[in-house]
């Protein structure tokens, strides 16, 4: 049943009939590195220079707009003046010194993954020079076919014309070969749109259970858990 990663039903299927999966899509943020740190540091700084308070409470102030675009955050805290806002907290996130790194078994999983001749993709509401930069910095970078960020694309998640940007790159058409692993409910619903296996990264998410409302075909506990998936689609397991 949805949710719990037993069923594998709509799987890609090649010429022979047999299951496929060719591409994990990844979120960045949540997912694939740990940055909730200093995006709450940036966000609570940027609120103060923009609005003249400090939040009380950053991380649940954080939690009101996770899986917004920083655009869709800022115009909802500063209308007409979004702009300022947005530029204000990439200039402040950027600056700050926080360690940075991959969740516990994202490496693993990654290069098992593509042992097992699984493409990878990251596909990312944050601009795309930002997620380059720090899928490079935490030496993931090289992992990934592509890297689809804001600005690639004119709609959003939960819309799933960035996953349908990553595709057109990989030369993928078949969106039922594809997983997109990502931590907040706006991840499920674009994976879902698109076609593709949605898997929840409950790992890293800040209100799993609003991501198991959405019903993912997996609410993953651990990126190990999206290995396993993968391998009983390709292993045509059912339900």
């Amino acid at each position: 049943m949805a949710g719990d990663g037993g069923s594998l039903r709509g799987a890609g299927r090649s010429a022979t009939g047999a299951a496929v999966m060719k591409a994990v899509f990844w979120d960045l943020d949540d997912t694939l590195l740990n940055t909730l740190p200093g995006r709450m540091d940036a966000l609570a700084g940027t609120y103060e220079d923009c609005l003249g308070i400090r939040p009380a409470d950053p991380e649940a102030l954080w939690r009101e707009h996770n899986g917004r675009t920083l655009e869709q955050m800022a115009r909802n805290l500063l209308g007409d003046d979004w702009l300022r806002f947005a530029e204000r907290y990439r200039e402040r996130y950027y600056a700050i010194d926080f360690a940075l790194e991959p969740f516990p078994g994202v490496v693993d999983t990654l290069d098992a993954l593509r042992s097992d001749g699984v493409e990878l993709a990251v596909v990312t509401s944050k601009i795309s020079w930002g997620a380059t930069g720090e899928l490079t910095k935490t030496g993931l970078l090289d992992r990934f076919a592509t890297v689809v960020g804001h600005d690639d694309c004119e709609a959003h998640k939960p819309e799933p014309d960035p996953l349908f940007v990553a595709m057109e790159r990989m030369c993928l058409d078949e969106p039922r070969e594809i997983a997109y692993v990502g931590d907040t409910p706006a991840d499920v619903k674009a994976g879902r749109a698109a076609g593709c296996h949605a898997i929840g990264a409950a790992w890293g998410s800040l209100d799993a259970e609003r991501v198991r409302a959405e019903g993912p075909d997996l609410l993953a506990e651990h990126p190990s858990e999206v290995l396993a998936y993968v391998r009983r689609v390709a292993a045509g397991a059912t339900s």
